[in-house]
């Protein structure tokens, strides 16, 4: 896995500009964190090469569910003009990004482009298909057995995430293939809100006591896994990010719970 963090700020002297404080806190894997943005999504922009013109990447909206190994499944009419490419050219692209969930910035958002061909279905892996499918788009149902659609699966071959700003790489597809998605990412959005308008008080000690950000002024926790969480954090200086490991990593909401509220007693006995 190859990474790059080489954003320049406007003004800075190459070699010189001092980057912010890292936080050594034990982190999802890039692979990790592709299988579960594979895990969650339901619509992806599918990528073929045109046919007319030709050659050019063509860019549609299409519905998605994912196999035991991460590939990406989608059901496909015949009259689709992306269906047309991939009988001409089965290379093909699939983007998914996380959803906003009320995050304002969308460049701050996680998103991968998976590459790989694009295949129909048939026999034994299109009945597997159509089991995963339907189980993350009932309303599918009503048009599965209409003859112009047909199951198709994405193989990737190559993985490009992007995590926002300056967490970015290339995901080996066999390290893909073996991560696990995040046990957490369903109650992900709901352990957000809770503790950002629940327990703002404890996210801001977090930030001072445990993240070292002494003159935090305000404090937002923007990702919980089931190692940790990260916290954007606001300072007379501007604005830093953090990231912060749980004692032992967690896989339910009520683990989480008992994992934030050792934090807090340990931030309040720093600062006692």
């Amino acid at each position: 896995m190859s990474t790059s963090t080489d954003h320049g700020r406007p003004g800075a002297v190459a070699g010189t500009e001092a980057e912010p404080p890292v936080q050594h806190a034990t982190a999802p894997s890039h692979a990790e964190r592709c299988r579960t943005l594979a895990q969650r999504a339901r619509t992806a922009t599918l990528c073929t090469l045109a046919r007319d013109p030709a050659g050019y990447p063509y860019g549609s909206l299409v519905t998605v569910a994912v196999d035991a190994h991460g590939r990406p499944l989608l059901l496909l009419s015949a009259l689709a003009e992306h269906t047309g490419n991939l009988k001409a050219r089965l290379e093909a692209s699939l983007l998914v990004a996380e959803p906003a969930e009320g995050r304002t910035d969308p460049l701050a958002l996680g998103r991968m482009t998976l590459l790989g061909p694009c295949r129909p279905l048939e026999g034994a892996d299109a009945a597997s298909a159509r089991t995963t499918f339907l189980a993350a788009h009932p309303r599918a149902s009503y048009y599965v057995d209409f003859t112009d659609f047909s199951f198709y699966r994405l193989d990737p071959v190559s993985i490009r995430y992007v995590g926002g700003f300056g967490r970015m790489s290339w995901v080996d597809a066999a390290d893909y293939a073996a991560a696990e998605p995040d046990p957490l990412a369903c109650d992900a959005a709901r352990i957000l809100e809770h503790m950002n308008t629940d327990h703002a008080d404890a996210v801001l000690a977090y930030a001072k006591a445990l993240a070292g950000i002494k003159d935090a002024t305000g404090a937002t926790m923007t990702s919980v896994d089931r190692y940790g969480f990260e916290l954007d954090v606001i300072t007379p200086a501007g604005p830093k990010a953090a990231r912060l490991a749980f004692g032992a990593p967690v896989s339910t909401s009520d683990e989480v719970r008992k994992a934030m509220v050792a934090l807090v007693r340990e931030a309040r006995g720093r600062s006692a």
